[in-house]
This record gives C-alpha cells, structure tokens and sequence, in this order.
C-alpha cells in the first residue's frame, strides 16, 4: 500500500543519528560549541535543509526561534543571507555575538589574552575558600542577583565568579571584543556550577562542585573561541541579523525591506521545557533581566512557556482562540482534560500561539518560499499529541501547502516520541 503524501520520506531526513539531530551534533562544531543548550538543533541538520531546498545567495533564510544562532551561523558561512528572531535577551545575546564577524584576529588575540591575564591575576589575589563569604559580602553589589545563588556555585567558585564579573565590567575594549569576552565568562557558568546536564532541563547535583581553578577553565574556554575564529575565517561570510523580538509578532520585528524565501527553524517543543528556567543564571549574571518578575513575564509571552507567572496564567484556563486551533485539538485536548486542567490549557495556550506565529509568518515570506519546521511530538498522562501534524494543518489555513513530514528519530525520554521535520510551501 502506497504510504500517503503526509509521510512520505525523503532518505536524508529519516533514521538520523542523535548527532545528526540534536545539540551534541554542534558540540566539536567552531563557534557552534561555544555555549550548549541541550534543546536545540544539528548544525549538519540546518545545513542539510538547507540542500534539500537547494539555496543559494540570492535566497534569504529567516529562523524565528533562534536560539543560541544555529540557523544564521550555517548559513552565513553556507554563503546564504539570513536573519533570525529571539525572544529571550540572553540568547539573543549569544545569536549575535556567534553570529558576527572578526576580521581583526590580531585584535582578538590580544584583548583575549590580556583580559586572561589579568583575569589569572587577579583571582590569584582572591582570600582561600574559607574567607569566601566575607568577600561575597563585602562584593555584595556584584553577586548576581539570582534567587539563592549559593545552590548555583560553591563559595570558593561563586567568589571567583564574583569577581571576574567585577574585572570585567571596569574592563576597556571595543564592543565587539567586549561581548566575546562576556561570551566566554558566560559560557563557563555552569561548567563550574553545581548544576548538571543529566537531563534535558539542568539539576543541581548531590554534591556541589568543590572548588575549582576558574582562570584555568576560562583561559581554555577563550583558546577554543580564538582557534573556532581562525578555523572559519576562509569560509563565506553571508549577511547575518539577530532581532531581538516575539516570533508571534514578526512583522513588528523584521525590517520590511525583504521577505524570507526559506524559514528553517526549530520551536519550543510542546514539553514544558522553560529556556527562561534554563538560562536563569545567564539572564542576571549581566543583567540581560532585571529581577524575577521580569522572567515570569519573558515566560508568559515566549511560546510554550509554563514555569513562573506562565503557569498562573494556564491555571486561570484557555480556550482555543478560534475554530482552526479548536478543530485541530478536540481529539487530543479532551483526553487530556479530565486528568490535568493545567496541561490542557498548557497544550492550548502552545498551539494559540502557533496559530499567530504562522499568521505572521505568511506575512514575512515571499509568495514563492519553502518551510522547514524542526519539532518534536508529546504525550500529556500517557495521551499522544501529534505536534508536527497539528502545526500542519494550522499553517495550511494560512494558504502553505504541507508537503511532508519526515519522522527523524526516536527520543529517548518516553516511549512514542520522536522528532520530525514538517517541510511546507507555497
């Protein structure tokens, strides 16, 4: 019997190793490994969309939930121009800085090395571990001012942090040598912490990280970033922009001047997953955020969101926005209903939002464009949730022809769950 249309399979696209899928396949990646966040995608995934749509210079790629810059960095060194949109401040942050590009090598070594140095030396002067409180307390003004920030970092480590987070506030150097600079302390914070990556969202370990050599770890880290600039810089460097803004709301974020021809993305998987959660501590160690209040409302605006102020938000209850999203969702919702309110608004909330963000994205493309969706399914008490279909059929009401959907690979948190491209067009 001849498969149907909706999932026919394209061999590039099926049986994909973990690697060829997933966040490790960008950890021995130049620029890619320089901050992981283990929800997001395969370079070489990006790339291979990006062959299969068979794009070239004159295209122009829009990735509207872009994380830490998977998309535009492919592209850009692909020779492709690309844009993309964040909404959390912090990974808007390393988008960008990723993103950019360093002519000046010579600079970069020097302001690296420099700022190393001084790092070494200054934490030499640092009091022994068990003086450590006393100096957070006399530095009281540079701990970060993140909710007990002691279960984050052992006071030996969190004093070193401390003042590295001094040293480099008062620190001179051009913006963009700044920024890599501030990328590089930031991308260390939890490597040093008492936070671990067992799982998809970070834990606190049994028992906390003793005190480590921080300068040592941080030297090593500009090293990596310093050789990752020298590996790429033969490679095409396309135009590349990273909008701060809320996928919901593309055409108030992107300039009008050009329309996408191709949008390659990943969303927030409808798994409760929070990437304001995850990024918590990055978000205040240089207050990319200001105070708790202001992530429970980055939460409640991001798609998906559910930790903080989003969960009263869904406790208060959702309807399906119009009959498109409550058509799509009556056969799942009602069988998650009955076994958790919550949930089921959380599911309705998330495809709300998916409804406005196709809405926007009809608008930011050009009539002729291709679509390439990176999203996984879920199950809420043991009721499966075919997210890539219902994203389906909601950009269809927008006038996108659903081409096929690629199931890639098997998850491994749950059984029956698995990751799939939704591939559309018009």
């Amino acid at each position: 019997m001849t498969q149907q249309t909706l999932f026919e399979i394209a061999p590039r696209f099926v049986n994909r190793s973990t690697k060829m899928v997933t966040f490790q396949g960008k950890l021995d990646l130049p620029i890619h490994r320089w901050y992981r966040l283990t929800p997001s995608f395969s370079p070489r995934l990006a790339a291979d969309i990006a062959l299969e749509f068979k794009l070239n210079e004159n295209d122009f790629v829009l990735d509207p939930f872009s994380g830490v810059g998977t998309v535009p960095l492919c592209m850009k060194h692909r020779g492709i121009p690309s844009c993309s949109v964040e909404i959390n401040p912090y990974l808007h942050f390393v988008g960008t800085v990723k993103t950019k590009t360093y002519s000046d090598l010579d600079a970069v070594r020097d302001v690296l090395l420099d700022f190393s140095t001084s790092a070494e030396r200054e934490l030499n002067r640092l009091p022994d571990e068990r003086q450590a409180e006393n100096f957070l307390a006399e530095n009281a003004a540079f701990v970060p001012a993140l909710h007990n920030v002691r279960r984050w970092w052992s006071p030996g480590n969190l004093m070193q942090l401390v003042c590295l987070r001094r040293l480099l506030l008062a620190y001179k150097a051009a913006p963009d040598l700044h920024d890599l600079l501030k990328l590089g302390l930031l991308a260390i914070l939890i490597p040093v912490s008492n936070a671990k990556h067992n799982h998809v969202s970070l834990t606190f370990a049994e028992t906390p990280l003793e005190t480590v050599d921080v300068a040592a770890i941080l030297r090593r880290k500009y090293a990596e970033m310093l050789y990752d600039l020298e590996a790429v810089r033969k490679l095409p460097q396309a135009e590349v922009a990273v909008y701060r803004g809320n996928s919901r709301f593309l055409t108030a974020v992107l300039p009008k001047s050009r329309r996408a021809s191709a949008v390659i993305t990943s969303p927030p998987y409808p798994n409760r997953f929070s990437y304001a959660r995850e990024t918590r501590p990055h978000l205040f160690f240089f207050k990319f955020i200001e105070n708790a209040e202001a992530v429970g409302q980055l939460e409640t605006d991001a798609i998906g969101g559910t930790w903080g102020r989003a969960t009263s938000v869904l406790a208060a209850g959702v309807e399906p926005k119009n009959d498109v999203v409550r058509s799509q969702l009556s056969p799942y919702v009602k069988n998650i209903h009955p076994k958790g309110d919550l949930m089921a608004s959380y599911v309705t909330k998330y495809f709300n939002d998916i409804y406005d963000h196709a809405e926007q994205t009809s608008m930011v493309c050009e009539e002729r464009c291709r679509l390439a969706y990176v999203i996984g399914n879920s199950k809420f008490y043991d009721q499966p949730l075919p997210s890539d279909e219902i994203l389906g059929a909601i950009f269809q009401h927008f006038g996108f022809r659903l081409d096929r959907i690629d199931k890639m690979r098997k998850r491994q948190s749950k059984s029956g769950l698995y990751e799939a491209v939704v591939f559309m067009s018009r």
